[in-house]
């Protein structure tokens, strides 16, 4: 090959696993098909056979999960059963099946990888009350780990469409899809990117949330960190305060108050902190050095724990700088070419179409520019502002849209507001990119500390308490008893970063869509510029402090170069509640067994403890009545004086 020619390259692509949860509709033997008219057009059923145990009491308990249990096979591993047999029918590595795998294939093989294969799940959050004979089966199914290639996502279309087309299928609003990314098993992210990629989700976690369902942003498993104070970033707090914190003021002898600082861990715990995903000194590889030498050696570095050091400004870090190497050349012939630009310059290639439009907007010439002309022209008028009003307070919003079913966990309801302490963009954005000791630093301030599922960006991978498990292998975390052995499947999963706010879908196209918009927000925070990612940031801060400011989430993902995905959305975007509800949400009738009640004070009560017998029928106006008799009395208590 001569000197001339280059092998090209691309950066390393980024990896992704998806959780997908959904409820399955089957019967008892002996029970009729509810839709017996109309089968033939429908999806099959599953059918459970209906043996009854030896120890099974004549009359159901008190909840319909106990008597399921009384029948051999339970229906929840029948339905799991029928799924893995339909999915490695269709050709793909599914974990725990026997029928439909060739043996001594690779779709064998695959089977037998638990990274590499689908797996079929239990999830006791989904759940659903039976509609006209139906009984409900909530179901969870793990895709492999996956690099983000167009092989891939075909592989996500061909389980869904088995799904939808092999079972009848529904969700609901106790249904979700989540997103896991990394950089592959064995890999975990490196600092620089970590910081771009929490200081992106945190600019654009208002527009990103307009493609979800509005009931997502709130509810508990699936809360916005950006309206809800749920991390120590939107507490206000920076990346020091999250290693450090100060105790109360003391006096010494002579009455000064001084203000004493004590670690929130230990001084070796800083120094293996230093260590794992640290920023590098020039020369370095940017990957975590697995060497158990060169992890010795970092702790026995004395700055690592350095409180000075520790609480100092990001620009105090000191790099070792070689000198610099040559000189400028004294021949000015050399630099001829570079002291003025051409006038009659022509770009190597045409402008887009939308250049003059883009350039005569009135409403855009004062705005940040853009990091380029957009490729595309918009077919729908943006959607006006970011941050959608919290619906958590409107009772007419939340009966019908967030019906609580089932366990009587809070699964989707959400808890009492606590507004964040921080709301800007840029202070977060600033926190973020000055997080330079470890990627530990990020993950406490991305995260929540209480309920490490409840927010819809879980960064717990990367956060002081995991890097405590980690092994000096910096591979393998430490066994803690909650099935996370070294080199496991779940193991494996603290490498990723898990998008959490997607609500319950088995819409093919935007399940793909959605992954591969999460995929290209880690790619894109690792492989910009620095000058085009602070371009993006202004952007998305313009969008949410300036009023009228002409910027949404499809500018976004074509700024990001997702413009197919750009198409998707602004197409789903307009469809508004038909986009997000993909079945009818179902109300349970309040004398039924399994239903709850929506008290005078938010809260949901047992259906046991309400007299049901004279419980008059079921019907809306009823509620609507005795609101209007509410508002009627509190206007009259406010004109007393």
């Amino acid at each position: 090959m001569s000197a001339t020619q280059r092998t090209p390259t691309t950066p390393p692509r980024v990896s992704f696993g998806i959780e997908l949860e959904f409820l399955v509709a089957y019967i008892y033997e002996g029970e009729a098909d509810p839709d017996e008219e109309i089968k033939d057009g429908l999806q099959p059923l599953v059918v459970v056979p209906r043996v009854e145990t030896a120890c099974s009491s004549p009359e159901p308990t008190s909840s319909r999960h106990d008597t399921n249990s009384r029948f051999n096979p339970h229906p929840q591993e029948w339905v799991k059963t029928q799924i893995r047999m339909a999915l490695a029918k269709a050709g793909l590595p599914v974990a725990g099946a026997t029928d439909g795998v060739v043996q001594e294939s690779v779709q064998a093989g695959h089977s037998r990888d638990r990274m590499s294969a689908f797996h079929v799940v239990n999830d006791h959050t989904i759940d659903e009350v039976s509609i006209d004979g139906y009984h409900f089966q909530g179901v969870e199914i793990n895709s492999p780990a996956m690099y983000s290639m167009d092989i891939s996502f075909d592989m996500i279309r061909l389980a869904v469409s088995v799904l939808t087309t092999q079972f009848r299928c529904r969700v609901n609003p106790t249904c979700g899809f989540h997103v896991h990314v990394g950089v592959g098993p064995t890999q975990r992210i490196d600092t620089r990117t970590l910081r771009n990629f929490a200081a992106l989700l945190w600019a654009a976690d208002p527009l990103i949330s307009r493609l979800h369902a509005p009931w997502r942003a709130i509810a508990r498993y699936s809360q916005s960190g950006r309206v809800n104070e749920l991390t120590e970033l939107g507490k206000n707090h920076g990346p020091a305060d999250v290693l450090l914190d100060t105790a109360p003021p003391s006096q010494d002898s002579e009455g000064v108050h001084r203000a004493e600082m004590t670690t929130v861990i230990p001084a070796r715990d800083l120094k293996r902190v230093k260590y794992f995903s640290r920023d590098r000194q020039l020369g370095e590889p940017v990957e975590p050095n697995p060497d158990l030498d060169a992890f010795r050696a970092e702790l026995d570095k004395d700055t690592v724990d350095d409180i000075a050091i520790l609480k100092a400004e990001p620009w105090t870090h000191r790099p070792c700088v070689p000198a610099a190497q040559g000189s400028r050349s004294e021949s000015p012939g050399e630099h001829d070419q570079f002291d003025y630009p051409r006038c009659n310059y022509t770009p190597p290639v045409p402008c887009p179409e939308a250049y003059g439009d883009y350039r005569a907007s009135r409403l855009q010439s004062s705005a940040p520019s853009r990091p380029r002309p957009p490729p595309i022209q918009r077919r729908y008028p943006r959607i006006p502002g970011t941050m959608r009003e919290d619906t958590r307070v409107d009772r007419e919003f939340l009966a019908p849209y967030l019906a609580h079913h089932g366990y009587g966990d809070f699964v989707a309801t959400p808890g009492v507001r606590q507004p964040p302490s921080r709301s800007d963009v840029m202070s977060g954005v600033r926190d973020l990119l000055g997080s330079d000791m470890t990627a530990a630093q990020v993950g406490d301030l991305m995260r929540n500390k209480y309920v490490a599922k409840h927010i819809n960006y879980k960064f717990d991978g990367y956060s002081m308490y995991q890097v405590r498990r980690w092994r000096p292998d910096g591979v393998t975390p430490e066994y803690s008893g909650w099935g996370d052995m070294p080199g496991s499947y779940e193991s494996k999963k603290e490498n990723t970063i898990e998008f959490r706010e997607a609500a319950g879908s088995l819409d093919a196209t935007w399940i793909t869509t959605w992954a591969r918009i999460c995929c290209r927000l880690l790619e894109w925070s690792r492989d910009a510029d620095p000058a085009e990612y602070m371009c993006v940031i202004r952007l998305l801060a313009w969008a949410q402090e300036e009023e009228g400011a002409q910027y949404d989430v499809v500018d976004f993902l074509i700024d990001l170069g997702l413009i197919q995905e750009a198409r998707v959305c602004e197409e789903r975007l307009p469809n508004g509640d038909a986009a997000f509800w993909e079945c009818m949400n179902v109300i349970p009738d309040p004398r039924a067994l399994e239903a709850r009640e929506w008290d005078e004070d938010w809260e949901y009560v047992e259906s046991v403890e309400v007299e049901m017998t004279d419980a008059p029928p079921f019907e809306e106006e009823a509620d609507d009545g005795k609101l209007a008799a509410a508002a009627a009395a509190a206007e009259t208590d406010e004109d007393t004086p």
